[in-house]
């Protein structure tokens, strides 16, 4: 089962959320939606899954959603040792194109610091931003959603990565979706 873990402040990654499960069900994966709010305190929960799903929008300047910046001390304390992580994020990258997705790499980076291997990397083709914490070698570190401008693609997006998440998922090889 996949924990998909969401901060949500206006609800687009909440929406995000329920939509990469309904698809991820519709593969007949089995998945379970936490709201990061509800288990801030204590993350010790997410230790029950092999893999978990995290999205955070990116807010102001580069920072995390809220919720995720109060977890997110308790979060860089988990030991992911084993664990898959994918992450999937919302922002605005035409008002925001230097920290567009920066929450994606602050979570990626811890993530990997705990001993997680990072699953559901996604191109940045067809995304127009100067620079982001979230990107690594011409990839972003998971799913990067922009409702605010590109809200007719975020469908076909969260379908294609899943299809993606999918494969790695079951042990394919890994071919990252096109736009």
């Amino acid at each position: 089962m996949i924990a998909i873990v969401y901060g949500s402040s206006l609800g687009n990654t909440q929406d995000a959320a329920e939509a990469i499960a309904a698809a991820l069900n519709s593969h007949e994966v089995a998945t379970t939606l936490i709201n990061v709010a509800t288990i801030k305190r204590d993350l010790t929960p997410l230790l029950a899954y092999d893999t978990l799903l995290l999205g955070c929008s990116t807010w102001n300047i580069g920072e995390l959603q809220d919720d995720w910046y109060d977890a997110f001390p308790l979060f860089q304390k988990l030991d992911l040792m084993g664990k898959r992580v994918g992450l999937f994020g919302c922002g605005d990258q035409f008002g925001y194109p230097d920290t567009f997705q920066d929450a994606l790499g602050i979570l990626a980076k811890a993530a990997i610091a705990s001993g997680a291997t990072l699953v559901g990397r996604w191109p940045t083709e067809g995304y127009d931003l100067y620079e982001s914490l979230g990107v690594e070698d011409g990839m972003f570190f998971g799913l990067a959603i922009d409702d605010d401008n590109q809200d007719k693609l975020t469908a076909g997006r969260i379908e294609r990565w899943v299809g993606q998440l999918v494969g790695e998922l079951r042990g394919e090889a890994s071919q990252v979706a096109v736009q």
